[in-house]
């Protein structure tokens, strides 16, 4: 066996990385109606109901034609056919054998497969995650190239300098004969105004936002709880989204 350096991503979205890639002879048929060629195959230490999965590198090597609606698999031997015919009872084993009780098990084992690391020393509460399965030598890696690149992550508000008015500016697009609306001041609760104050001091301190007193436009903040129980300031801008024309962009939701 040959040491692998690529990983494997399952059905259901897990990322494995192989013990290592080896080749065998495969044999498929009986003793008078049978092909056989040298394959490639991936050994990987997961949970599943079968022994070994053929791609399409190896049945094209036994030129074999497969029709899963009929479970059959076609191949020539010599100057003759032969098929192969599936079986509902080998089916039904491996529905028993991965039925959906063990689904939360994966979907519970790919969450816990992350590990928080700190890239920067000198603050210790600035971690990322990154994939719990990776080889030492890649995580090393992987951990030097974040380190190296500590001036790119914004972990505050006042960490994000902007873009220089020169190299980039940005106007919105009014279209021709739309008014300025002002929306009317919503009420927020106690527990959300707080929030509001601080994301706005936050926003104010780092130079992102500023203080008008007579504005054109006027939208009201928008709340939402994130699942850690805080709260992200969103703002409501439909009324500007009806006056500015659509750009031109491949995107699903330009605004």
């Amino acid at each position: 066996m040959v040491p692998a350096t690529t990983s494997l991503i399952g059905f259901n979205g897990e990322i494995k990385w192989p013990l290592g890639h080896i080749t065998l002879l495969v044999k498929i048929g009986d003793d008078k109606h049978s092909t056989s060629a040298w394959m490639d195959f991936m050994v990987v230490r997961s949970t599943s109901p079968h022994n070994g999965i053929i791609g399409r590198p190896g049945l094209q090597k036994i030129q074999a034609v497969l029709s899963t609606a009929h479970e059959m698999i076609k191949f020539p031997y010599w100057e003759e056919h032969s098929t192969l015919k599936g079986s509902k009872i080998s089916t039904s084993e491996c529905v028993m054998v991965s039925g959906p009780e063990e689904q939360p098990i994966l979907v519970n084992k790919v969450k816990e497969e992350r590990v928080k690391v700190a890239i920067n020393p000198e603050h210790p509460e600035q971690t990322v995650m990154i994939g719990f399965d990776l080889t030492e030598k890649i995580r090393s890696k992987l951990c030097n190239l974040l380190q190296r690149s500590l001036d790119i992550f914004a972990w505050t508000s006042t960490d994000m300098t902007g873009v220089p008015r020169q190299i980039a500016e940005h106007r919105l697009n009014v279209r021709k004969g739309c008014q300025p609306v002002r929306q009317k001041k919503r009420g927020q609760a106690a527990e959300r105004n707080v929030a509001i104050n601080d994301e706005v001091s936050k926003l104010v301190t780092a130079g992102i936002i500023r203080e008008v007193h007579y504005h054109d436009w006027l939208s009201n903040p928008m709340m939402v709880k994130k699942s850690d129980n805080s709260w992200r300031m969103c703002v409501d801008y439909k009324d500007p989204n009806k006056a500015f024309p659509k750009d031109g962009y491949p995107l699903p939701e330009i605004e």
